[in-house]
């Protein structure tokens, strides 16, 4: 398996041309090109800039690390304290309209703590989403972003929530669910890849108000996050860049359009309704 993340390799792949090759000949010729004796995964880590190689996907050291959504945009590997703040956390909220109204694009986001050390992304990954809207139906769209350190100086009455808006950021991975898709198959899910039948006899209207936990599969993704950087997490309803000039520009195809009416998002986040982040941690000494 070759895994290159979001880049999007030069056709057609002259880079690969002898591996593709040796893997025909073995196959196709009967040739012992040897292909067979290396090591069957072949990705390419952001931040290390470099190519790796693994026994399996996802790589058998795989520590598969829960991040809790919280107020105050955070989001971390401790679970709620038990107290009575935590524990009556109200949701957080956005409200989209469509893009015949604006061209602006609501979310929410969560970021960890610095990290204190080198931490490697490798793999899939989902979320665990509690929320409730106030229409039939709606859009989950989930970024996974490293965002750069924040060297920047602050007094106790700024505290250490008010982050700073223009630090550096990059963009990983995606994940996307339609909320009325929702249900799962548990028979062929995994922690890690949550699987939607994604029929219509499976797909069911949400109803207003009401709370729903949905599995949200993230796409694999492999990144060496830097210490001090920062895990980012967004959520939002659309990923029209442009706004409503998606729907006018021709050059210009829209991925995932919002709902044609303004809907309210509300994320829980408490121990009665615990969302979080699953993400793929491996050693990085596995990085040599």
């Amino acid at each position: 398996m070759l895994f290159t993340g979001l880049a999007h390799l030069e056709r057609p792949f002259h880079s690969f041309h002898s591996e593709i090759l040796r893997w025909y000949d073995y196959w196709l010729k009967g040739i012992n090109t040897e292909i067979m004796d290396e090591p069957p995964v072949k990705m390419w880590v952001m931040g290390a800039n470099a190519w790796y190689e693994a026994d399996d996907w996802p790589v058998p050291e795989t520590r598969w690390a829960k991040y809790y959504l919280q107020s105050w945009e955070r989001l971390r590997e401790e679970p709620f304290l038990p107290s009575s703040r935590e524990g009556i956390e109200q949701p957080d909220a956005f409200v989209q309209m469509p893009p015949s109204q604006t061209r602006q694009i609501q979310k929410l986001r969560y970021l960890t703590d610095p990290l204190p050390e080198d931490l490697v992304i490798a793999g899939p990954g989902a979320l665990y989403l509690y929320a409730s809207i106030d229409q039939p139906d709606t859009n989950w769209i989930i970024i996974l972003k490293d965002v750069g350190p924040d060297e920047s100086i602050r007094t106790a009455r700024e505290g250490e929530t008010l982050l700073r808006t223009d630090l550096p950021e990059r963009e990983l991975v995606r994940g996307w669910l339609k909320a009325s898709h929702r249900a799962i198959d548990p028979k062929r899910s995994k922690p890690w890849k949550p699987w939607h039948p994604f029929t219509r006899k499976a797909a069911r209207p949400v109803v207003p108000g009401e709370i729903n936990e949905y599995a949200i599969e993230i796409l694999s993704t492999a990144n060496l996050g830097k210490k001090g950087h920062r895990i980012c997490l967004e959520i939002t309803c659309t990923d029209i860049p442009t706004g409503s000039a998606g729907l006018t520009n021709v050059e210009y195809i829209p991925y995932h359009v919002c709902s044609s009416k303004t809907v309210l998002h509300k994320i829980y986040h408490n121990e009665k309704y615990p969302s979080y982040l699953l993400l793929p941690v491996i050693p990085r000494e596995n990085l040599k």
